[in-house]
């Protein structure tokens, strides 16, 4: 029980001294980079890839009948 207090005190402790000064710049509002865009440009990639994997293998399904 205690090595698991333990544990909990150490991972709160680390996650706090990232967090805060992650946040002393603003956070997300003022990142020089718009992670919005990332994200958006990321998942309309993956969006993308999948479409293809699915045509190519419908196409592939078509000609094994």
């Amino acid at each position: 029980m205690k090595k698991i207090f333990l544990l909990t005190a150490l991972a709160l402790a680390y996650v706090l001294s990232v967090a805060i000064p992650a946040c002393a710049q603003g956070g997300c509002n003022d990142s020089p980079e718009n992670p919005t865009l990332i994200l958006a440009g990321l998942a309309g990639g993956a969006y993308a890839i999948s479409t293809l994997r699915m045509k190519i293998r419908a196409r592939k399904a078509a000609k094994n009948r």
